[in-house]
């Protein structure tokens, strides 16, 4: 990703059912399961769950993606990702502030994620804190730990 798609990335909530939803669903699958050859519906969401799902654009092509589940106590974010040409220059970073500045709103006092263990360090670099064992994805056999970030007051 270049500096002036960087400089032009932007942050936006998007709907089920829409053109862009389907573009983040691709990415989604591309991101998190295609390399282990994992069936397309893992990226429906079809647990009954409500989620707010949003999205990282440069100009106007989907490079981010996270959906965060609101009524969970606390809320609970899901399959963050980054296209694989925008990894590290802050679309994840923008993802992430913008589900917990929902969480926010809504009056949690805390988030909580499931990471895999190759990405513990970029969530630790938002403010998240690992918490019990690791343990292995039921979607695609791949370990995680369980992450937590407390929401203080005055907090940006």
């Amino acid at each position: 990703m270049t500096d002036q798609a960087r400089t032009a990335l932007r942050v936006i909530e998007i709907e089920p059912g829409t053109p862009r939803y389907l573009e983040a669903k691709e990415l989604r699958y591309r991101t998190l399961y295609a390399e282990w050859d994992l069936p397309r519906e893992l990226v429906e969401d079809t647990d009954g769950r409500t989620y707010r799902h949003v999205v990282a654009l440069s100009g106007e092509r989907i490079v981010g993606y996270g959906r965060i589940h609101l009524e969970a106590d606390p809320p609970h974010v899901y399959q963050v990702c980054v296209a694989h040409e925008a990894r590290r220059t802050g679309v994840g970073s923008a993802v992430m502030d913008a589900l917990v500045g929902m969480a926010r709103e809504a009056g949690a006092s805390a988030v909580t994620l499931h990471a895999r263990v190759h990405a513990l360090g970029f969530y630790e670099k938002l403010g998240f804190a690992a918490f019990g064992p690791e343990f292995l994805s039921g979607r695609t056999n791949t370990p995680h730990r369980a992450m937590r970030r407390t929401l203080g007051d005055g907090e940006s």
